[in-house]
């Protein structure tokens, strides 16, 4: 299922997929390095692991592109969850930025249905299936930030609002993750949905 005709997509595409290899090296080589070497030496695996994964690019994405729409499941999977894991470290375990990857994945999804032609019934329930799994990468995402929480500084410390204040103590920590985290989920779940159906009806004209 080759893409054709669309540059843009075609670009969009090799942007996701291109920095999946080049970031993880760069991050893998960073973090073990600086476990096991001299300090001084970090900067420089760090961008010897950064070139190793450029060198993958080069050799393997514009298959990746080509087969965007093949890929397996497991793989996808895995993008989503490498992409998720960052977006939340780089907002510093805010998952804000969280929400963009579901909607990038529903936009995906929909333009995979069209490539491959199936059924409304079947499109609604693959829909329905990206959906449910990028809201439960958010609950999960969202535990992530409250054992982030738990092991830092936050038990013990003040919260001041001019109509609140409490101490975080496990239990109310606990109860702000999984109340915060389900209403995040349901938001993430109808943003996914809703992007590929607006991809769909804007593309196709459905």
């Amino acid at each position: 299922m080759e893409i054709k005709n669309n540059k843009t997509e075609s670009f969009v595409i090799g942007c996701i997929l291109g920095a999946v290899p080049a970031l993880f090296c760069f991050v893998t080589a960073w973090f073990v390095s600086a476990a096991l070497l001299d300090e001084r030496v970090v900067p420089i695996v760090a961008l010897s692991g950064l070139g190793a994964g450029i060198i993958i690019d080069i050799a393997f994405l514009k298959q990746w592109v080509k087969k965007a729409y093949q890929l397996n499941s497991k793989i996808l999977a895995a993008i989503y969850i490498f992409y998720s894991i960052g977006v939340l470290g780089f907002c510093m375990g805010l998952p804000i930025l969280n929400f963009g990857v579901g909607i990038i994945a529903g936009i995906y999804t929909a333009r995979k249905m069209h490539h491959i032609n199936i059924d409304e019934k079947e499109y609604g329930r693959n829909i329905k299936k990206t959906a449910l799994f990028s809201a439960v990468v958010m609950m999960l995402m969202c535990c992530l930030t409250g054992a982030w929480a738990l092991v830092g500084s936050m038990i013990g410390s003040r919260f001041e609002s001019p109509v609140l204040s409490f101490t975080f103590t496990v239990p109310i920590l606990v109860g702000i993750v999984l109340t915060g985290g389900l209403v995040l989920s349901l938001l993430q779940y109808w943003l996914t949905v809703m992007a590929a159906k607006i991809t769909t009806k804007a593309w196709y004209r459905i």
